[in-house]
Order: structure tokens, then C-alpha cells, then sequence
């Protein structure tokens, strides 16, 4: 059984079988067309990730995209039976069964936790986390359409940027990307390395044209990045009523807990050791720096960056 979307617009009802990408806007090519001058003509999407995670996705709207009775602002994970409104049209996801069910997300909860896993493998991957700066107050200072427009604007943006970078999103975390990169059938650690790299400069150029053009925020638009190479499970992973296709492992919590150094060390991008080892060693040779983070009963030694040194470290690498 594959995920279904129940549409309902006055009379009309039909069932619609969820493809990997469906968008929704007011005219055609969009897969689903409300004929609503409310709608824009690029309104919302409903993105699939891993194995069955469909996320809605609003893209900029002007009128705004409604979950469950509540504005959309970063993209959700839909979970089964779950309402979206666009004016006067409703949409009620099924999920397929056996998919990922959303649990409530708690204050201060741990992204990667133990759970029970079926049909997993190991692999070697480069993970890089971004998160708004900010971003709490950022949110409050803003008029709830404003806001949905920017992180809609936001996350339409660098989830271009990512795929340009050969990245995969592995999940949004409300204002939290997470992005993963295979260094299985053929592609080395090194030029993982170099694409999350990349894509961190180009995320951060994002933020640059953001600040440009929307004047009223109360801190600059930025991010916080970290990278992590190592080994981790990828998989649909889950425990009971709650699986999702991710990776985690302790390389996943390593890059979490890099982003967070990247604020402590007044810095804008933290790399592991086991990332920076595959950059020129002339690079980072002398400028690490120890660090105590969760998890850890010994210092890590990372390489901290500003978004200005990644222009060097790509084209001495290039070399």
C-alpha cells in the first residue's frame, strides 16, 4: 500500500496516489491544481524522503499552507490522518503502512536516540547539519505570513543548493537541515568532504542574498554548520508506532554537536577530525583546536572555519 492523499474542494473527492515529489498550485503543470485565485500559482509541496517520509513543504505562498489547523512555517513530516487546508480545499494524508509516524517532538530531545532497526546497513558517510542562528527570536519578531514566506523562501533555496552539491536531505528538523553524503559506489571520503563544504559556502551565499532583501530582521540570517565523516546505520529505523529511513550512529550525533561548538567557538563551520584528514594537511596543520562535547569523556580536535576560508580550502584542494 503505497501513501494516498484524500482531496476534498466542495463536492469533489478523489484519491491520489502520493508520488516521490507532488507540487500544488493554482494552474498547471503542478500534479495538483486548485483553481482558487486565494492559491498561488506555486503554493506548496508534498516531498518524499528515504523510504516513504513524505514532507509538506509550503514554497513561498501568499495566503499560506495550514497543517492540522496551524500555519505552516518549517517543512513537517506528515504522519497518518493529517489535515492540510488551502482555502477550500482539504487534503487528508494516509500514510502507507507500515511508514514513519511522527512522535511529538520534545524540548531538548536527542535527534538520534537508540532504537530498534530492520533492514539496515553500515556505511561510510559525511553528514553536515545547518541551523538558523537566531532563530527563536528572529520568529517572534515577525508577523506569521512574513515569516512562513522567509523560511519557505529558505528552505525552497538550499534544498536546491544541497542536490547541486550531490547531497541527500535526510531530514528537516524545524529549522535544521540534515544533509548526508555516501562515500560507497565509487565516491571517496574526500569528495564528500569537498561537496559538503561547497555546499556550506553556497548555504551561507543563501543567507547573504536573505539579509539583502529582507531588512526588518532582528539578527542577520544566518547558520551554523557542522561536518562529520564515519561510519553510521542507514536504514528505516524505528521503534514501536514511529520509523523513518535515516542515518544515525555516533558520527550523526558528532555532526549535531559541531554545529553547536560553531556558536562557542565564534566560528561558522566545525569539522571533525574525520573529515578535515581529507583536506590538504598544509590546511588545517597547527589550526585545530580541542574541544569537550556530549557524549565524549575525551577532547575532539576540530577545525573551525568562517565562511570566507572555505573559498581557500576548496581551490587548494582542487589542486
Amino acid at each position: 500500500m503505497t501513501a494516498k492523499l484524500q482531496y476534498k474542494r466542495g463536492a469533489e473527492e478523489k484519491e491520489l496516489a502520493c508520488a516521490p515529489l507532488l507540487t500544488i498550485g493554482r494552474t498547471p503543470p503542478n500534479e495538483i491544481v486548485i483553481p482558487n485565485p486565494r492559491i498561488s500559482r506555486n503554493h506548496a509541496m508534498i516531498r518524499m524522503l528515504g523510504q516513504g517520509e513524505y514532507y509538506l513543504i509550503d514554497v513561498g505562498s501568499t495566503n499560506g499552507t495550514f497543517l492540522n489547523g496551524k500555519r505552516l512555517v518549517t517543512p513537517t513530516l506528515l504522519k497518518d490522518l493529517d489535515v492540510i487546508t488551502l482555502e477550500d480545499c482539504t487534503l487528508t494524508f494516509r500514510a502507507a503502512r507500515g511508514a514513519a509516524q511522527a512522535p511529538d517532538p520534545e524540548e531538548g530531545e536527542d535527534v538520534t536516540v537508540t532504537m530498534t532497526s530492520m533492514g539496515i546497513v553500515m556505511e561510510e558517510i559525511t553528514l553536515l547539519v545547518c541551523d538558523i542562528r537566531n532563530y527563536t527570536p528572529i520568529s517572534e519578531s515577525m508577523p506569521p505570513n512574513e515569516l512562513a514566506s522567509l523560511m519557505a523562501k529558505w528552505f525552497k533555496m538550499a534544498t536546491k543548493v544541497i542536490e547541486e552539491c550531490s547531497g541527500t536531505i535526510d531530514k528537516f528538523i524545524g529549522d535544521a537541515i540534515m544533509v548526508r553524503w555516501s562515500s560507497g559506489a565509487g565516491k571517496s571520503e574526500r569528495s564528500s568532504v569537498l561537496n559538503a563544504l561547497n555546499a556550506a559556502k553556497r548555504l551561507n551565499d543563501i543567507c547573504t542574498q536573505v539579509n539583502a532583501t529582507v531588512k526588518q530582521l532582528p539578527y542577520p540570517f544566518k547558520i551554523g554548520v557542522g561536518i562529520n565523516t564515519g561510519r553510521a546505520v542507514l536504514g528505516s529505523i524505528g521503534g514501536s508506532g514511529y520509523r523513518e529511513y535515516t542515518a544515525i550512529g555516533d558520527s550523526v550525533n558528532m555532526a549535531f554537536r559541531f554545529e553547536t561548538e560553531s556558536k562557542a567557538l565564534g566560528k561558522d563551520v566545525v569539522i571533525g577530525p574525520e573529515s578535515y584528514k581529507y583536506l590538504p594537511k598544509p590546511l588545517w596543520d597547527g589550526c585545530c583546536q580541542s574541544v569537550t562535547v556530549k557524549g565524549k569523556s575525551e577532547p575532539v580536535s576540530v577545525w573551525a572555519l568562517t565562511y570566507g576560508e572555505i573559498d581557500a580550502v576548496l581551490a587548494a584542494s582542487a589542486e
